[in-house]
């Protein structure tokens, strides 16, 4: 088949991958450049993990998401990925553990409760004021992010991926599987925050969220710490539900961002974060880590992610000869490989179309672990 997908972030390369390594020709287009330093899948780090707190089904899913992320790795010849445990760590009453505990004894993954002398003991960058419950949990780690999408750009045009930077797509056809001149048997918009430029409203309303990210320096008496820190998840009483924070393992930064999806962003508009953005992630980091006042930031980011009311892929047809692929809050990435071959089945037929969608929006699994 003769495909175009337009969109290069992570759910349009992966997405080429899985139809280019089954033969198909993928033509691959991105109004900026390829990679895109500004699109929402470049940066240095994101978690994958298998605790999904009450999104029982798409933590059901994570065993195919990282097998798909491994047969990328075959086809890149190295992997992306650096294991870690996921701690999080609690300050609020949060209807966490009775999900994640059922999901994980149901996939085997190992987790426990870390007593109080082992955080002051190994931990000794977690503010410990206010911590009444701390849970280590295995089956995770960071892909890193910049790193998978520069070297998909790198073997994609070997596998016969057609890729085509600063090609803006004003018009869709997908009734035709057309794109502004470019014809062919079918089309994926995988257009991020543009999707709704593109093909106007949908069902799904995903809306662009700013997102905010500060990277920091540690301070040098817990460089050594830090070095061999697990992925810090914080629950707060904040607006914003507290901070992620990820350590600076493989060459990245330390990184800190909140779970807020509260800003709209503009699909066009600079990636400036405001001042405001900025104190909301730094005001949740401070609370998680203890002597916050010697950690220095060194940069401010901001993406925007795509997010749908109930936080679900839309991974669907549209018309007779196109296909959606939209994100849903920050799962876009760690299941992106999953994604990848999600599409490249309902678009060559290989399974049903409304399996692939209900698949990619865990009602499948959803029901699976419903009375546990």
């Amino acid at each position: 088949m003769k495909i175009g997908i337009v969109g290069a972030g992570i759910m349009g390369l992966a997405s080429a991958w899985a139809l280019a390594r089954r033969g198909h020709a993928v033509t691959v287009f991105d109004q900026g450049p390829i990679p895109n330093p500004v699109c929402s899948s470049f940066d240095e780090h994101r978690i994958i993990r298998h605790a999904y707190g009450n999104m029982r089904g798409y933590a059901l899913m994570m065993p195919e998401a990282f097998a798909a992320w491994g047969r990328m790795w075959d086809d890149l010849g190295r992997s992306h990925f650096v294991p870690a445990p996921a701690t999080y760590c609690f300050r609020m009453e949060f209807d966490w553990y009775r999900h994640v505990s059922a999901c994980l004894d149901h996939m085997g993954i190992a987790y426990r409760d870390v007593p109080p002398d082992e955080v002051a003991r190994d931990l000794p960058m977690v503010n410990r004021d206010g911590l009444f419950r701390v849970v280590e949990t295995h089956g995770s780690g960071l892909l890193m992010a910049d790193r998978i999408v520069t070297d998909l750009v790198r073997a994609l045009p070997a596998m016969g991926v057609d890729l085509r930077p600063h090609s803006r797509i004003a018009a869709v056809d997908p009734e035709r599987a057309r794109l502004d001149g470019w014809e062919g048997d079918a089309i994926v918009v995988a257009a991020g925050a543009w999707v709704g430029q593109l093909l106007g409203e949908l069902p799904e309303a995903p809306r662009p969220t700013a997102q905010t990210v500060v990277y920091l320096e540690p301070p040098a008496d817990l460089a050594e710490a830090w070095s061999r820190a697990p992925l810090l998840l914080n629950r707060l009483p904040v607006a914003s539900g507290g901070a992620y924070i990820l350590p600076p393992l493989a060459g990245s930064r330390l990184k800190a961002g909140d779970y807020a999806h509260n800003d709209d962003g503009a699909p066009d508009a600079p990636r400036v974060p405001t001042a405001r953005q900025i104190e909301r992630v730094m005001e949740a980091a401070r609370l998680s880590l203890a002597g916050f006042e010697r950690y220095r930031m060194i940069e401010a980011k901001s993406c925007l992610y795509t997010v749908t009311s109930d936080e679900r892929f839309a991974i669907r047809p549209l018309g007779a000869r196109g296909w959606l692929a939209s994100a849903c809050s920050g799962h876009g990435f760690k299941m992106a490989a999953l994604v990848g071959e999600a599409v490249a089945d309902g678009v060559t037929g290989a399974r049903p179309a409304a399996e692939v969608t209900d698949w990619m929006a865990a009602r499948l699994t959803d029901p699976i672990l419903a009375e546990v």
